[in-house]
């Protein structure tokens, strides 16, 4: 959907335009589905959230009046409802707006007669744009941390050193431990790359398809992060490395693909999912020149809100995107798309020609046959929220850098 839109940090709210998810039926909640807890109703609703793009929590409860049992439930987007706007504060930590009054929720009630419950109301329309697949993993209700991770990450944490030097203790301890850290002249850091034992370990296996988005920038230090994940044999996300970029440049992707080259074990992925960055494609070329760079689906698709007249996109949006994800034959497909700009009167649109002319990287009927590991798009992306980025911010400074006549042995 497109209009005229408001944005607040992380929330985006277009005047009386309602977004519908796009997620396949069989995933979607439905009124009349029953479940044997409320645990199995927020599993399912957040499964639903993580493929549409947003997150959910636990809302309202309606309880019995002397056992407490809780005959009604409610779950709501986390942008539901709006916070209350307080007395300004001489010093105030500055939050991200984060709840616009979104209305998309379910409701479970209590079967009669047995221990189930049952949705008795699904709202799917939200008043916000949807996460992106590649941020959408790390929002509250979908990012899980093992105790084990926490534990390492706290022992760090508390250790008073600089970060550079943590990792050439960690790289010493653990020879499968890889990383690089450069500065410029005046020893503030430029770009930094780190691959752990066990992502290493985890690319020999499931290396195959690697996913990359370097969208989500830090606020404080400009610097793009970049994180490199794969799939295992479960469906889960790997992290197999990550990087920070002080220049999205192709010779800044070069050096960064060229450590991952390094780092990791058994040779080039057989292909890499990023987003349209003319770039980062020059270096995957010259350093991968074997591996087939497929474009994300999901980015391409979600513009044509943006790049399309108003009109036109509300008209043709539907036939777009059935001829796009419906048609498995190459003939067809182009046959149907030509027809679909010709009586829209879109024939010489420029953004519509140059994602045509990019087609076979991210049309399905024309990657199809390549091996994905079930992913279209960089939907195994993570969302790389504020518990992360502030880990950065505390941890790097102008002091954490190694001098350059001291960068080879730090």
């Amino acid at each position: 959907m497109v209009g005229d839109s408001e944005e607040n940090d992380d929330c985006v709210i277009a005047d009386e335009m309602i977004y519908i998810p796009e997620v396949r039926n069989e995933k979607r909640p439905k009124v009349g589905m029953k479940f044997d807890s409320l645990d199995f109703v927020y599993d399912l609703y957040n499964r639903y959230a993580l493929l549409a793009g947003f997150s959910i929590r636990r809302h309202s409860s309606g309880r019995e009046k002397y056992s407490k049992e809780i005959l009604r439930k409610e779950f709501v987007c986390c942008k539901q409802g709006v916070f209350k706007k307080e007395e300004p504060r001489a010093v105030k930590r500055h939050r991200r707006i984060s709840r616009c009054g979104c209305k998309a929720r379910v409701v479970v009630v209590k079967v009669s007669g047995c221990k189930q419950y049952a949705f008795s109301l699904v709202v799917e329309g939200h008043n916000h744009t949807m996460t992106p697949p590649e941020r959408v993993h790390f929002m509250r209700s979908h990012r899980h941390i093992s105790e084990p991770a926490k534990l390492l990450t706290k022992q760090l944490g508390s250790a008073d050193i600089p970060t550079h030097k943590k990792m050439s203790i960690l790289e010493k301890n653990n020879r499968s431990f890889y990383f690089k850290i450069e500065g410029d002249s005046n020893d503030r850091l430029t770009r930094c790359f780190w691959a752990d034992a066990t992502s290493r370990r985890a690319y020999g296996f499931y290396g195959d398809v690697v996913v990359l988005d370097t969208t989500f920038n830090t606020n404080r230090y400009g610097l793009p992060f970049a994180p490199m994940l794969g799939v295992n044999n479960h469906g889960q996300t790997i992290v197999l490395a990550c990087a920070f970029l002080s220049k999205e440049t192709t010779e800044s992707f070069i050096w960064m693909f060229e450590e991952f080259k390094k780092a990791m074990p058994g040779g080039e992925p057989k292909m890499i999912i990023t987003d349209q960055d003319a770039a980062m494609a020059r270096a995957i070329f010259e350093v991968f020149p074997t591996t087939f760079h497929r474009l994300c689906i999901w980015h391409i698709t979600t513009k044509f809100s943006d790049k399309l007249p108003r009109t036109a996109y509300e008209e043709y949006w539907k036939e777009f995107k059935e001829t796009i994800w419906e048609i498995d034959n190459i003939d067809e497909f182009e046959e149907k798309w030509h027809a679909i700009i010709t009586k829209s009167g879109l024939t010489n649109h420029p953004w519509l020609s140059s994602v045509f002319d990019l087609r076979k990287s991210w049309v399905p009927a024309y990657v199809k046959h390549i091996f994905a590991a079930g992913m279209s798009s960089s939907q195994r992306e993570i969302y790389i929220k504020e518990k992360f980025i502030n880990g950065f911010h505390n941890t790097i400074s102008k002091g954490t850098v190694p001098s350059t006549s001291k960068r080879v042995t730090c």
